[in-house]
């Protein structure tokens, strides 16, 4: 954390002294104007998703120079313009926009410069025509301004009509390229960043596939446990960012497995002593191995669920021994979920039990081996 905060002070520290630096050489950004270029330059180390941040940038870039309405586009895959964000437009008006103005958004992203839009202007007539059809309004300035970021175009940010009926001018157009010009590296790497998430997640469940192949007997756990979290995660009403994280963490909740030799993790009878403290290292293992997967800001997110899953509420779980609340709540959750599929599961040394049979044996532990809270959820949910 204290890494972080230092990091976001020192950007910021950069950012005053950019901007500072900008209005002494041009028609003075005012103080107002320098403090939402700064908050704007701070979201580059949010962990905001793209659609979250497009919303946010949307409405500081209209706020920024007055602008009555305005979008954002972003390219997609195979470059077609598409409204990411909106300010002042209904669902409608958007539609509309992006039939009627599309090809114009991508000429603009295409050539790269930013451009005012008056009726006088050169470009003026058309481009304003087509905005005001498309709004059922006279649209009487406009500003157009590429997003590009080491050479890559990935959108368009579109700001339309001053409330007072003024138009935008080249004042405005300096202050909205200022902000384009931190918004695309913004873009850029929350884009570059999701792509990294899903990488992830195509990787976590390629590792609890691994694991399913190395151990028969276990085919599918990892799967069910997941499911079953996300219904008590659901039930609580838990935060949807936490609740993908919780099925991200419970797919790998077993990952340390993999690093348990064969002779015990493939034996078919009871543990002895000797194998079961070799056996009860695997919450360890599986976090040292998500500890080397990248973003580490994510997996640091899922380490809970896989270092903790073992602890009991009593205190007498592993590996830390941890008690009660002292346990994360995703780790609690896993582990009633954990429990519940482990045994309901057939063995080599014995037959699974029955669902009722397992809820059974949850109501017990519950207050010693579970959270009672979750538990009672828990039992509610299957009850059904």
């Amino acid at each position: 954390m204290a890494n972080i905060y230092t990091k976001h002070l020192r950007w910021e520290n950069i950012l005053v002294d950019v901007y500072e630096k900008q209005a002494e050489n041009r028609d003075q950004f005012t103080s107002e104007e320098v403090e939402t270029l700064i908050e704007v330059g701070a979201l580059l180390s949010s962990d905001l998703r793209v659609e979250e941040l497009v919303e946010i940038l949307m409405e500081q870039a209209a706020l920024l120079v007055g602008a009555e309405t305005g979008l954002l586009w972003l390219a997609g895959e195979q470059r077609q313009m598409t409204p990411m964000a909106s300010y002042g437009l209904d669902g409608d008006a958007v539609g509309l926009l992006l039939k009627q103005f599309a090809s114009n958004i991508d000429s603009v992203t295409v050539r790269g410069k930013p451009i005012v839009v008056t009726t006088g202007s050169r470009e003026g007539s058309g481009l304003l025509e087509n905005v005001g059809y498309a709004l059922n309004y006279t649209v009487s300035s406009m500003v157009l301004l590429p997003l590009v970021s080491k050479g890559s175009r990935l959108g368009c940010l579109q700001l339309i009509n001053k409330p007072d009926g003024s138009q935008f001018g080249n004042r405005d157009l300096r202050l909205c390229a200022t902000f384009a010009s931190q918004v695309a590296v913004i873009i850029d790497n929350r884009i570059l960043f999701d792509k990294q998430e899903k990488l992830m997640i195509s990787l976590i469940r390629a590792l609890s596939s691994a694991l399913d192949a190395r151990d028969p007997y276990t085919k599918g756990h990892s799967e069910r446990v997941s499911q079953l979290a996300l219904l008590i995660a659901e039930k609580i009403e838990m935060e949807q960012e936490q609740q993908e994280l919780l099925q991200q963490a419970a797919l790998l909740h077993d990952v340390g497995k993999i690093g348990i030799r064969d002779s015990v993790l493939l034996d078919t009878g009871p543990l002895d002593e000797e194998k079961w403290q070799i056996m009860k290292s695997h919450p360890v293992i599986g976090a040292q191995i998500i500890q080397q997967i990248q973003p580490k800001s994510v997996m640091e997110k899922i380490y809970d669920g896989v270092m903790y899953h073992q602890e009991k509420y009593d205190g007498s779980g592993y590996p830390c021994g941890l008690r009660g609340k002292e346990i994360p709540l995703v780790a609690r959750i896993i582990a009633i979920a954990d429990a519940f599929d482990a045994i309901t599961s057939d063995r080599p040394y014995r037959k699974g039990k029955s669902p009722r049979e397992a809820l059974e044996e949850i109501r017990k532990c519950a207050g010693k081996h579970f959270d009672p809270q979750l538990a009672e959820v828990f039992l509610a949910i299957m009850s059904r």
